[in-house]
């Protein structure tokens, strides 16, 4: 029975599903998205979800809702004229109705869905009882056959692999949603027990848009004496940049915001570095609540680690910022660890026909022994990552180090062995297995996939430096970056 993961991110809802053999994929639920935003646009009779009811946040708040996944309630929205009537609940049945059709439409039928839902759903107070109750009510309604709930924050924590951390070790996950950032503090003890939570409201990502956009629209103004306020359409399709370039200015040193009129195109260059300038206020206000926590729940004889979610590792030097202060080991997550983590945890959940008996998950209840995995079904899924690049890889990097492309032919496995050229996790497995084979066709790279493992999308692209080669299991995630490193040697011989 396949299983769907479904992380509830009022961000951007993400679904994974991990198939009866162990193969996993990420759905595309928008038009070049993984991700399907919980925003609700209401105009001229008629309700509009998702990137399209997003853009016109900014220009038209009033007529926008995004609170209705972190306040699921009987609560009356904020939308102007008559939709003002409605209920965040009735929001939320028709935003998850739009969710089904997308689901259903690239994979038909639902067997079993788990859901990774906020830590405020699952505190101990009437608030996330009728939380919880409302969310099951809709899903139950719309069709999806819910096996469970699980802390988002756990499920994330769950995908990327959990084996290597000390037992009695603290883990800091720090998520960024829409509405609000939240920090959640686990205790590794054969699984995680979930010891601390709090939501900060006034540190979501949607206010700290709102100041990087009106930052950015003022420099805008200074380098190119244009006004986007000028012009609505324009002010949309500034904000729309802006959120991208946010979201995606750690991929590359620098990004580019453009305008066009019918007079000209005006165009500003951000770096890296000038992102998170502009970044620094809030950055700082998230680094001291990281502090605090860490001051009133780290174990003073234990190490610690800090997860930032996908969300919270864009934005610009928050991870410098926690590392410059020493407090121990700081990872990124994937963007779809929480879908990925809870379709992976409960994959062997029942679904059930009466609320009151759903599963609910605060924490993880104790992690899997790698030793017991059947080696036999695909126990990985690999997925490549395009960048766009025109040079040939050269080397392959994991974990730090970086493997030189020799010979016709580089293979990758996991268990420990002399077998493979790369062994991307030597904890994973009892015995050897392959993964997948980069071959080398002339001058041209391609990737192919071997006994344990199967292709989430192309398996035939022809792989380029900055290209990466992500490797998903149970439980545990590597991220491969192909690079092209230049012979100093040869380029010192030309030049002279």
């Amino acid at each position: 029975m396949a299983t769907l993961g479904i992380e509830l991110s009022d961000v951007g809802v993400n679904c994974v599903v991990i198939e009866d053999d162990g193969a996993s994929h990420v759905l595309k639920l928008a038009d070049g998205s993984d991700s399907f935003p919980a925003y609700a646009y209401a105009r001229a009779g008629e309700l509009t979800f998702g990137s399209d009811a997003q853009e016109m946040a900014f220009v038209y708040p009033r007529r926008t809702c995004s609170e209705f996944i972190d306040d699921l309630s009987f609560q009356a929205t904020n939308l102007d004229g008559h939709y003002s009537r409605l209920m965040y609940s009735q929001l939320a049945y028709k935003f998850f109705v739009e969710l089904a059709d997308r689901i259903k439409n690239e994979i038909g039928e639902i067997d079993g869905a788990v859901i990774a839902a906020p830590g405020h759903y699952l505190e101990e107070n009437e608030k996330s009882e009728e939380r919880l109750g409302l969310l099951l009510g809709i899903l139950s309604d719309i069709g999806i056959p819910v096996a469970g709930i699980v802390d988002m924050a756990a499920a994330a924590l769950y995908s990327e692999g959990l084996w290597d951390v000390p037992e009695g070790e603290r883990i800091f996950h720090v998520d960024l949603l829409s509405q609000a950032t939240h920090i959640t503090v686990f205790h590794k003890h054969s699984g995680l027990e979930r010891v601390y939570f709090a939501r900060l409201p006034q540190h979501g990502f949607s206010k700290m848009l709102e100041r990087f956009t009106t930052s950015m629209s003022k420099r805008f103004l200074v380098e190119t004496s244009f006004d986007i306020t000028e012009d609505r359409m324009i002010e949309r399709a500034f904000h729309a940049q802006t959120r991208d370039m946010l979201f995606n200015l750690g991929r590359s040193n620098e990004a580019s915001l453009e305008v066009s009129t019918r007079e000209k195109s005006r165009q500003m260059v951000i770096s890296k570095d000038l992102a998170a300038m502009e970044l620094a206020p809030q950055v700082k206000a998230l680094t001291q609540m990281i502090l605090r926590a860490v001051n009133d729940y780290a174990n003073s004889d234990e190490e610690i680690q800090i997860a930032l979610s996908g969300r919270a590792a864009t934005i610009q030097g928050l991870k410098c910022a926690i590392v410059s202060q020493g407090i121990g080991l700081v990872k990124e997550l994937q963007p779809e660890s929480g879908a990925f983590g809870a379709a992976n945890y409960g994959k062997d959940w029942d679904v059930v026909h009466k609320m009151e008996e759903t599963r609910i998950e605060v924490g993880i209840s104790i992690l899997g022994n790698p030793e017991t995995l059947d080696v036999r079904q695909k126990i990985a899924t690999i997925r490549v990552s395009k960048d766009g690049r025109s040079l040939s890889p050269t080397h392959i990097v994991c974990d730090g180090l970086a493997y030189e492309l020799s010979g016709d032919s580089f293979s990758i496995g996991i268990g420990e062995s002399e077998l493979f050229d790369l062994v991307a996790d030597s904890n994973i497995v009892g015995k050897p297995v392959e993964l997948c084979k980069l071959k080398l066709a002339g001058e041209r790279w391609t990737l192919e996939a071997s006994e344990g493992a199967a292709f989430d999308g192309e398996n035939d692209a022809i792989l380029k430096a900055g290209d990466a080669v992500e490797v998903l299991m149970q439980g545990s995630r590597k991220r491969l970056l192909l690079i092209h490193c230049i012979d100093l040697g040869n380029q010192g011989g030309d030049s002279a």
